[in-house]
């Protein structure tokens, strides 16, 4: 049975609709949702600079530069703001995606305007000394090791460069944390160089909700940022890839002493604000995104080969990565690999999507909608995202209807396009004297093979 929108969404339409766009004096756009039930107000300043913003030789600069500005709002040179926050109740944090920094505040609505005010003096009169900043690197520069000790996240650190080619913006570690030489002849003019670039009002986007009403807050936001009037210089823009790869490709990560194999699958996806968005969110539920999806049952209930299996959307402006995770038994590596590629490749035939597996996973996502911004954390999380993806304002109030308007063929016709633009490519983490000729045997025949310390 079709869960029923209205009922589920109801509670929350009152705050998608009671809304605001303005712009502050300085060009800072402001979004706000109300949520007079809350006692929370919750800030969101988002930063059109993200860890892919930089050239290729720069990965890693924005990761610095957003640690940085996280430790300023804490601490740093700002002992007397971070403890005027701290007294207040509110906390800080710092959110870096591909193409976005989101830098948050929660405070208490009986505490707002002094938080802001701390919040925005923090932000808007940023100075660091050389050894913030080496701090901040040097931190960077053991999160990559760290990240090289867990499989998954050496997978996130790989496979970007196969799915999108080498000379791609987005052809760098998806942790966020970039790569060791390049992090580690970052210098703090480059720091400087991307607060430059991207700490300006006029192309940034606050997000705000809680229990204020528009009028009110416009005049706490002009009074925090009033002194705030930086031009950003200009760098620049991404651009979207010439080509992708269309050979399946497979990194062997060598790891001798492995007890288990990491598969990670993956594919070029789309931007978050396409027109195949919907179908491919139903697309990964379908394959991997809940326990009852094709790949878990296939591959842990049928055969017994790992204890579950997981795919996930990794969204982006250019276009999306999209993942299939799993630890497998050493013994049938290659055949999991063989199956997660038949699953993909099956529902991308015409008429494989039976009915009730499609309504199974579309009713499985509407009824988490109402789940995903009943707070107003969440709901500024969420008005958060339609910025950094360039959506309508209305989008994750819409999300349902959108879902329910699809077809099987619709997420058919979308796993097509997605294999037509580019091989399924591959990380594998285990014991390549293991793998290698169990790969060759089964048909995977481009394989690298990189040292468990250096990937």
């Amino acid at each position: 049975m079709t869960p029923d929108i209205n009922k589920l969404t109801s509670p929350l339409l009152g705050s998608w609709q009671d809304t605001a766009d303005f712009i502050l004096e300085n060009g800072l756009r402001v979004l706000f949702a109300r949520r007079p039930e809350s006692p929370n107000i919750e800030m969101r300043l988002i930063l059109d600079g993200g860890g892919f913003a930089s050239d290729l030789e720069l990965s890693g600069r924005a990761g610095v530069a957003t640690a940085i500005l996280g430790e300023a709002l804490m601490m740093g040179d700002q002992v007397q703001l971070a403890s005027s926050l701290e007294a207040l109740g509110a906390i800080t944090h710092v959110q870096l995606m591909p193409d976005a920094a989101v830098i948050g505040l929660s405070s208490l609505a009986t505490n707002f305007d002094d938080a802001c005010l701390s919040y925005a003096k923090a932000i808007t009169a940023l100075d660091f000394k050389q050894e913030d900043f080496e701090l901040a690197r040097a931190n960077r520069l053991a999160l990559i090791k760290a990240e090289r000790r867990d499989p998954f996240q050496v997978a996130l650190r790989i496979i970007p460069r196969l799915v999108y080619g080498p000379d791609h913006v987005y052809a760098r570690p998806f942790t966020g944390s970039g790569i060791e030489e390049q992090v580690a002849g970052i210098t703090s003019d480059d720091v400087r160089g991307y607060y430059a670039a991207h700490l300006a009002p006029r192309i940034n986007t606050l997000v705000v909700t809680g229990a204020l009403t528009a009028s009110d807050l416009r005049k706490a936001l002009e009074r925090a940022f009033k002194q705030w009037n930086a031009e950003p210089r200009c760098e620049q823009p991404a651009v979207a890839p010439k080509c992708l790869p269309k050979t399946p490709w497979v990194v062997l990560v060598d790891r001798r002493e492995a007890s288990q194999t990491v598969i990670t699958a993956g594919l070029a996806s789309y931007e978050r604000n396409s027109r195949r968005a919907e179908a491919m969110i139903a697309l990964d539920t379908i394959l991997g995104g809940m326990f009852s999806s094709r790949l878990n049952l296939s591959l842990r209930e049928r055969r017994g080969w790992t204890y579950g299996v997981r795919s996930k959307l990794l969204d982006a402006r250019l276009r999306g990565l999209w993942l299939v995770q799993t630890a497998a038994v050493p013994d049938h590596t290659a055949q999991a690999m063989a199956e997660i590629a038949a699953q993909i490749h099956d529902v991308a035939q015409a008429h494989s999507i039976n009915p009730d597996e499609f309504s199974r996973a579309i009713n499985h996502l509407v009824a988490r909608i109402p789940a995903s911004y009943e707070t107003c954390a969440q709901m500024a999380d969420a008005l958060a995202n339609t910025v950094v993806h360039r959506l309508p304002i209305s989008s994750p109030r819409d999300l349902a209807g959108r879902l329910q308007q699809l077809k099987p063929d619709d997420v058919t016709q979308t796993c097509q396009e997605l294999l037509g633009n580019g091989g399924l490519q591959w990380v594998v983490v285990g014991a390549a004297n293991q793998l290698i000729r169990e790969l060759h045997r089964a048909g995977f025949e481009q394989i690298s093979v990189l040292d468990g310390d250096s990937a």
